[in-house]
């Protein structure tokens, strides 16, 4: 199989939406409406063949149309990142459509937790883009399927990024000790600032970084030495590692032939706007890439830790896998000629399909 039989199909919902999730494997497509409050949400469950669907809640002020792909795509990506991390779960992703400035209330953040009470644990979450952790706690007030109990999962997730950063580097450097390397990142927040510092204080590194954020980028470079870029354009700057810790589909035909880098590793989810050529043109470049649901798994072990009971500690432990999987995905990827996205689908998806033999 190729990277053609893993990438998510249809990027855009122009056609019946049982199509779509027929092309994709998803299960179900649940929406839910408090009348009350006027709370919209679309929960989309891709595959619980490894065990109940897990994924983040997030709220954006959106259409309907961009919240139900958003939820099957990246409901997708969770069933393959659960199954690469070796997490016993399966795939979900939550869309509620409201301005996260103007609509939450106490009774709004209430309907959410009544909504997902009333899935009695097909669905386990946590709070992504939009929600805080202060949310979360209102949110968790009617319903125990929501863990955010234990601090932000981006602390984690960004040192996942670190580690897979520093194996990637590896490969194609023929050493993980990045003194003396340049590493531009773009995006400050818990993932990217995490990442950051983690940089600034083991190795000599130059560090470019960028954030639509100018309070963010001013708190780190008081901090840390860095030079500072556009974060439009920071992908352009010359540097061994480009490291995307924002916004998605920032590798697209438009953006790759300005990179000027030799690695792309960081932590944003979905990171090619198109799966199937922009890995190959990534690969066509001579530019390694770190799959993104293998590099920030660090969030799903975090997350999964609340949902099993452990400390959370156990999910800084646990982010140690990222470098072997990545070492195992790049071996592959070389002596296959296969773009490290495809191997890395292929390896997850290996382990679903064991599973359903189980069954």
């Amino acid at each position: 199989m190729t990277i053609e039989d893993y990438t998510f199909k249809i990027p855009h919902i122009k056609s019946n939406v049982f199509d779509v999730m027929e092309a994709n494997g998803h299960e179900q497509l649940i929406f839910g409406y408090d009348k009350k409050t006027g709370m919209k949400i679309v929960l989309a469950i891709h595959d619980t063949t490894l065990g109940p669907s897990t994924g983040g809640i997030r709220m954006v002020n959106v259409s309907e149309e961009v919240a139900i792909e958003e939820a099957l795509r990246l409901s997708y990506a969770m069933t393959f990142k659960n199954a690469i991390i070796d997490e016993p779960f399966g795939g979900s992703k939550a869309v509620v459509i409201g301005d996260p400035e103007k609509d939450k209330s106490k009774a709004y953040l209430h309907a959410i937790g009544d909504f997902i009470e009333s899935m009695h644990g097909a669905f386990l979450t946590g709070v992504d883009m939009g929600l805080s952790l202060d949310d979360a706690k209102v949110i968790a007030e009617r319903t125990k399927y929501i863990f955010n109990s234990q601090g932000c999962s981006g602390v984690t997730t960004g040192y996942g990024v670190y580690k897979g950063l520093k194996e990637t580097v590896k490969t194609v450097f023929g050493s993980d000790n990045l003194d003396g390397k340049t590493i531009a990142i773009q995006g400050l927040g818990y993932v990217g600032g995490t990442l950051g510092e983690l940089l600034a204080k083991n190795y000599k590194v130059k560090l470019i970084v960028a954030d639509t954020n100018s309070q963010a980028v001013g708190t780190f470079v008081a901090k840390y030495p860095a030079e500072v870029a556009n974060t439009n354009e920071i992908h352009k700057v010359g540097c061994d590692v480009f490291s995307p810790n924002a916004v998605g589909e920032i590798l697209n035909s438009k953006t790759i032939p300005e990179l000027n880098c030799k690695i792309v590793a960081g932590g944003a989810n979905n990171q090619l706007q198109d799966e199937i050529n922009d890995s190959k043109a990534l690969q066509e470049k001579g530019i390694l890439h770190a799959p993104d649901f293998v590099i920030n798994a660090g969030g799903v072990c975090h997350g999964m830790c609340e949902v099993k009971g452990y400390d959370v500690k156990e999910a800084m432990k646990k982010t140690d896998l990222i470098p072997g999987i990545l070492q195992k995905v790049f071996e592959i990827s070389k002596k296959e000629n296969a773009p490290p996205i495809e191997v890395a689908y292929q390896l997850a998806h290996e382990k679903i399909e064991a599973k359903k033999r189980e069954k």
